[in-house]
């Protein structure tokens, strides 16, 4: 009972305590801010720094309204903090004001004055650039040139400064002893004969001075002689004002107070002193006693209404301008609050940019960077050439200008630079920070281009066809371009930045429109004319022009808006000045340069904001660019159509091309070019693709639909695939290494993708299939040194050099799979880059030793050739074109199309491999198109058919199939030839073990397994295969090509007949005989490869042969089973009964085998006898060609070997 007591009480007590817990406030923990509603808990951080974090706004109140001494009040807010803490880095006050305009002493800084730091270039150069001149003190005599004019002061101006009416020189002395102008001892010095006032501006009555018209009664008087105010309309006061006879306007508080406010006194007497406000109830706010008897009044924020009340006025809708972002209107009073990246000021109304802001100023060549919080100023660039114009890129805080000829890049830091375009002719430049494109304006051609921030091939965005462009501005945040022209019709036109959507915005009250800006947050575009000595304004669609005329600067020229105030350089003044963008009052003088033509813009962050580029996403071929509404917009480069994906770029028609490959690059030059300027001292119309991860190239080839570029990387020694798009090439992977820098040459089969190739370390003629990493060699014998391959997917040919017989080097040709092989020609010495005519009946090929281009017919007629100069390296037959490149002190092309050897470029480049491409070059289809022409690995062309290739460690199994060869054992590969077994570890370890260094070719994929493949044949455990030599493939089957859509894997195939005589070579020309087998539904597999078949796959016991696409055993009699492994009854019976028991089974195993022995000894005469005979039709058919064919007796000509 004790214990249920105390647990009841126990309970009572937390129950109590949690209703407690809940009916008190929070308390806030050591260090906070309670707000007096005790809603919340702050950090005094928050405390009294102008913004209400408690939602009583008790953290904003009895807070001091002046900081006291030793302290610093923050601009936004009420905020104090110590004064230590003002520039000390870090930012206390919530508007960063304690770290503004704090003095950064920058590397370029050589002579400080107050908070300016000035560079040594802007010391003692004749223009005073600190207020107290210490820049040019102790300078000594400084001569002004024959074009300046020299001050009192000592400093030098334009001489067409000298009495131009406005004052240059600091001390005026260059406006005078001017006898044709008035008093100058003012800032202007007006014509005594008058002046003429543009457009929207208004003529002083008496000082013959202009003014804006918007400055025509605003309330300031600008005329010296006040006339701007005169004759105004009364001002009318804000409803919660009193106003005076006089105009004035005061507060009613002042009203009876026995001291007069108003000039005409207006605000004292009359019934000041009779009248008091004794029914104040009956008013809604407030009541005065006026001269005029008592009255109700209203607040500020409201306006009277029904004689006693009040309503409120909103001030956002009737003074849009009261804020200068974001107006939100409140009873009886309003928010200003700005946008993202800005400030609210100490006023409530105005917006600055936080964080940093520069003045960028281009001066002649050299590339100015002011702080315009510190003052400081560096020299960002000195060039040797003009900057024409200029632009920056925050994003990366990099600043692009354009000289005459290029586009150039430096970091803000100054620590990277670099080149952008070359050879370009630019009349002005504009970044698409968002798309990440550089676009500019060709003043001589008329027409806006772009390229993308990383360097790709340059696209025409829009053909303006116009007189006199001018500039050019972006506003990427809407997919907009914006530019102005000059001439006899002024004008300023928008489009979309892919060139859509082209319209006139302003085609009056222009003169020279030669500046443009974009202000992204009002949006609105500026300008500036320097005809007409204003700047213009008006919305992105043209409407509500305004016109701000400036009174100080008669030849305005480049313009840029940040936030409140509009900057503009004056190309006759040299100054960079500053105004209220909407009045254009209180100008200041930011930098000074006279007699120079500056050119401006303005660095802040808030210009380029964060927004999500729409181009991300795309994959655009060549490049993406904005559209209105924001979206990405896919562009071709000249002479390319979009595809209907809407991302991919081909060409309108066939055009041929040359890929010239230098050890790290390669570079596309259009065939086409070549009727443009030739003798040229660089690169005709070019794209280059730099490779990455590439040391050192020395052979190239592409597939022309894919964009698919294989390389050769001596330094790397691989053969590796790149996919190129939007001038940028992407790495696709490793076809396969080689031991060191063995490969000699290589060719694409660009219908299977299989690669030709021949090493130095390999003898040979090598191919290997990316698709399935299988290698195989299909000429060894007699074949060395190869030097160059050229192939003709499309009719099954290829021809080669080889310099295996009696030192020599012969041109030969043969199918693709290595057959019918012949000699074409004899006496070359270094033949490289071997290429066969459109037709295939000629073979062309540059020899760097004789220094010659040369042809021949395939049947060794017709040979011809082309001198040229000293330092031969490579030759390309573009469709009838020949070109050739020589290398001495420089790289030079040539070509010749039937008209003579033209020179056409001479580049600094080296090019160690160069090619010729078409769409038409690679069109066609053979016996290997579709479905690897029914091949299980490798599928070789020849005319009118196909050999299917078997690669390392597999067998062949009937026509198509390949089977895994067992001859090696678990844990080890059989070597592409020879037969040896290597350890699988020893597999490219960079040591050769093969005799034919086969297992140094390392393919991108590791081979399928042979381990893994032998588990799945059944043999007979008792039976132990001798070892065979490997083999690749077997005699090759021919099948004809007769229907396209016959499935070629199931073709029949005769078998050979030991009785038949060697069948003479195949001719190597259109017409000739292929083997065609006759319609069987069980094949024999033939070949040398049916023996060595029938001993692995059927265990002696069979015979293979293709059923139904497959390889399967036709066992002899006494045997069944998959593999004929098991024996029928146990008893083997025949023709002859032999004694029963175990001993039977050893003398029928032994007698199998014996006979198998024999079978493939007769099979290996054979074949050799075919290949004496072979060779010996090969010798005759050469004894009986010409002699004047042989290369000994033929004429040297200078005539250019022609494709016909």
């Amino acid at each position: 009972m004790r214990a249920v007591c105390v647990l009841s009480v126990t309970a009572w007590v937390l129950v109590e305590l949690m209703h407690a817990a809940a009916d008190d406030p929070p308390r806030c923990r050591l260090g906070l801010f309670q707000c007096k509603d005790v809603s919340d808990c702050l950090l005094y951080d928050h405390v009294c720094d102008g913004e209400k974090d408690c939602l009583d706004g008790s953290d904003e109140q009895d807070c001091a309204t002046e900081c006291t001494k030793g302290q610093f009040q923050c601009a936004h807010g009420r905020m104090c903090i110590e004064q230590s803490e003002v520039c000390d880095g870090v930012v206390q006050c919530q508007d960063r004001s304690d770290e503004l305009g704090c003095m950064k002493k920058g590397e370029d800084c050589q002579h400080q004055c107050g908070e300016r730091c000035l560079p040594q270039s802007f010391i003692c150069d004749g223009q005073t650039d600190c207020a107290d001149g210490s820049d040019e003190a102790q300078c000594g005599d400084l001569t002004c040139s024959s074009e300046e004019f020299q001050c009192g002061d000592g400093g030098c101006v334009s001489a067409g400064a000298h009495c131009d009416g406005h004052r240059d020189c600091s001390d005026g002395s260059d406006e005078q002893n001017c006898s044709d102008w008035t008093d100058c001892s003012g800032t202007e010095c007006m014509e005594s004969a008058g002046v003429q006032c543009g457009q929207y501006q208004w003529e002083c009555k008496i000082q013959k001075q202009c003014v804006p018209q918007s400055w025509r009664c605003d309330g300031t008087e600008d005329c010296t002689d006040q006339s701007d105010e005169a004759e105004c309309e009364p001002v009318s006061c804000l409803p919660h004002q009193f106003q005076c006879g006089s105009s004035e306007c005061v507060d009613p508080s002042l009203l009876c107070n026995e001291n007069p406010d108003c000039v005409d006194r207006s605000d004292e007497g009359g019934a000041c002193l009779t009248d008091k406000c004794t029914g104040q109830l009956q008013c809604e706010q407030d009541c005065y006693s006026t001269p005029t008897g008592t009255s109700c009044w209203c607040r500020e924020g409201f306006r009277p209404v029904g004689g006693a009340g009040c309503v409120d006025v909103d001030e956002c809708v009737e003074t849009p301008a009261v804020c200068s972002h974001t107006c939100m209107n409140s009873n009886g009073s309003f928010e200003c609050t700005c946008s993202h990246g800005y400030n609210l000021q100490a006023d409530g109304r105005g917006c600055t940019a936080s964080g940093e802001t520069y003045l960028l100023a281009a001066v002649q060549s050299e590339l100015h960077l002011q702080d315009l919080q510190t003052s400081s100023l560096n020299v960002l660039s000195a060039g040797t050439q003009p900057v024409l114009s200029l632009d920056y890129d925050w994003l990366e805080r990099r600043v692009y200008w354009a000289e005459p000829e290029a586009v150039k890049w430096i970091s803000l830091d100054k620590r990277n630079q670099g080149t952008l375009v070359k050879g370009v002719r630019v009349q002005s430049v504009a970044l698409d920070w968002l798309g990440r494109s550089l676009y500019w304006m060709d003043g001589m051609d008329g027409r806006i281009s772009a390229v993308g921030l990383q360097g790709s091939e340059p696209v025409v965005i829009l053909e303006l066809d116009v007189e006199e462009p001018q500039v050019l501005v972006l506003l990427p945040q809407k997919g907009l371009m914006f530019w102005s022209e000059a001439g006899d019709e002024a004008l300023i036109e928008r489009a979309g930045m892919d060139g859509s959507d082209r319209r006139v915005l302003v085609s009056e009250s222009l003169n020279r429109p030669v500046g443009l800006a974009v202000d992204p947050l009002q949006e609105r575009l500026y300008w500036t004319d320097e005809a007409l000595h204003c700047i213009g304004s008006a919305t992105l669609d043209g409407g509500d022009v305004k016109i701000l005329q400036l009174v100080d600067s008669p030849q305005p020229f480049s313009v840029s808006v940040l936030g409140d105030m509009v900057y503009w350089s004056d190309a006759q003044r040299g100054t960079i000045q500053r105004a209220d963008k909407l009045t254009s009052k209180q100008p200041e003088v930011l930098l000074t340069h006279p007699g120079q033509t500056l050119r401006l813009r303005v660095i802040q962050q808030v210009m380029q904001p964060s927004v999500k580029n729409p181009c991300e996403a795309m994959l655009c071929s060549h490049l993406c660019v904005l559209a209105p509404g924001l979206k990405g917009v896919c562009k071709c480069l000249s002479g390319f159509l979009l595809g209907e994906d809407g991302l991919t770029c081909s060409e309108p028609q066939d055009s041929a091309f040359l890929l010239l490959l230098s050890p790290t690059a390669v570079t596309q030059v259009s065939l086409q070019s070549r009727f443009g300027p030739v003798g040229l001292q660089d690169w005709p119309e070019h794209r280059r693709v730099k490779l990455p991860g590439v040391t050192e190239l020395r052979a190239l080839d592409l597939v022309v639909p894919d964009q698919a570029l294989y390389v050769w990387d001596a330094g790397r020694a691989t053969v590796g695939q790149f996919r190129v798009r939007d001038s940028v090439a992407s790495r696709r992977g490793t076809l396969f290494t080689l031991l060191k820098n063995t490969l000699s040459t290589m060719a694409l089969d660009w219908v299977t993708l299989n690669l030709y190739w021949s090493s130095r370390g390999q003898p040979g003629l090598w191919v290997t299939s990316p698709k399935i990493s299988q290698t195989a060699v299909i000429l060894q014998d007699e074949v060395l040194n190869v030097s160059s391959i050229t192939l003709q997917p499309a009719a099954g040919r290829m021809c080669f050099t080889n310099s295996a017989r009696h030192g020599k080097t012969t041109l030969e040709c043969s199918h693709m799979n290595g057959q019918n092989r012949i000699t074409v020609w004899t006496s070359a010495v270094h033949p490289v880059s071997l290429s066969l005519s459109n037709e295939g009946d000629a073979l062309y090929w540059a020899d760097t030793s004789l220094g010659v281009v040369a042809s021949v017919g395939i049947d060794g007629s017709g040979y011809k050739e082309i001198r040229t100069e000293e330092g031969l390296v490579n030759f390309a037959l573009a469709d009838k074109v020949l070109v050739w490149i020589t290398r001495r002190d420089s790289t030079r092309c040539w070509f010749s199309d039937q008209q003579g050897e033209t020179l056409w470029f001479d580049v600094k480049a080296e090019v160690v491999d160069v090619k010729a491409f078409s769409k038409q070059s690679q069109r066609g289809v053979n016996s290997c198109s579709g479905g690897n022409g029914g091949c299980a690995q490798l599928c070789l062309a020849a005319p009118g058919g196909r050999s299917c290739v078997c690669g390392r460690g597999f067998l062949s199994a009937g026509e198509t199939d390949c089977v895994p060869d067992p001859h090696c054992p678990p844990g080890t590969r059989p070597c592409v030839t020879g037969g040896d077994c290597v350890p699988q570890k020893r597999f490219c370890d960079g040591q050769p073990d093969c005799a034919d260094q086969s297992d140094e070719i390392c393919t991108q994929e590791e081979d399928v397994s042979l381990d893994e493949a032998k588990t799945n044949i059944s043999t007979r455990p008792d039976v132990t295969s001798p070892p065979a030599r490997p083999r690749t493939f077997g005699d090759p089957v021919l099948v004809k090509n007769l229907q396209p859509d016959k499935n070629l894997s199931h073709g029949p195939k005769a078998p050979p007949s030991p009785a038949a005589p060697p069948s003479p070579p195949s001719p190597p020309f259109p017409g000739e005989e292929v083997l065609v087998k006759a319609q069987d539904p069980e094949v024999e597999v033939g070949g040398v490869d049916a023996e060595s078949c029938s001993v692995k796959l059927c265990g002696g016991n069979g015979e293979c042969v293709v059923r139904d696409g497959e390889t399967v055993c036709r066992c002899v009699e006494g045997y069944s089973g998959p593999r004929c492994e098991e024996g029928l009854g146990g008893l083997i019976q025949g023709p002859v009964v032999y004694a029963a028991g175990g001993l039977c089974v050893a003398v029928i195993v032994l007698g199998v085998t014996i006979g198998i022995l024999q079978k493939r000894k007769a099979a290996n005469r054979r074949q050799v006898r075919a290949r004496e005979t072979r060779m010996q039709d090969l010798e005759k058919r050469v004894e009986s060609t010409p002699s004047h064919h042989n290369g000994k007796d033929h004429e040297h000509t200078e005539e250019a070997a022609s494709a016909d």
